[in-house]
């Protein structure tokens, strides 16, 4: 039984990567996204009786929020990963018109 751990799952790619892959019913999918209730909902109402997906909340950008992210899934996992799709976005704020001190 494979897992996956796909973070970015609210929408786009990361929503379709969830879609495909949970498919499968012997996957194991968790989905990292920053808002869970409304992400929760759309997969409740269009991928109804999956009961393989797993939803997490965390930031990309808030490393406690992601150690929890990672205990919940050695949980649901058994304390083993088959695949991370690192999927979420992250804007930067690195400028290249910014003088070299900033950088």
């Amino acid at each position: 039984m494979p897992s996956y751990v796909i973070t970015g799952v609210s929408k786009g790619l990361g929503y379709e990567f969830l879609r495909q892959i949970s498919a499968n019913p012997s996957n194991t999918v968790i989905g990292i996204v920053r808002d869970k209730p409304t992400t929760i909902k759309k997969v409740s109402e269009e991928l109804q009786g999956r009961s393989n997906i797993h939803i997490l909340q965390a930031d990309i950008l808030d490393y406690d929020a992601l150690k929890g992210a990672v205990e919940d899934t050695a949980k649901i996992t058994g304390g083993s990963l088959d695949y991370l799709i690192a999927n979420a976005g992250y804007v930067s704020q690195f400028d290249a018109y910014d003088p070299i001190g900033v950088l």
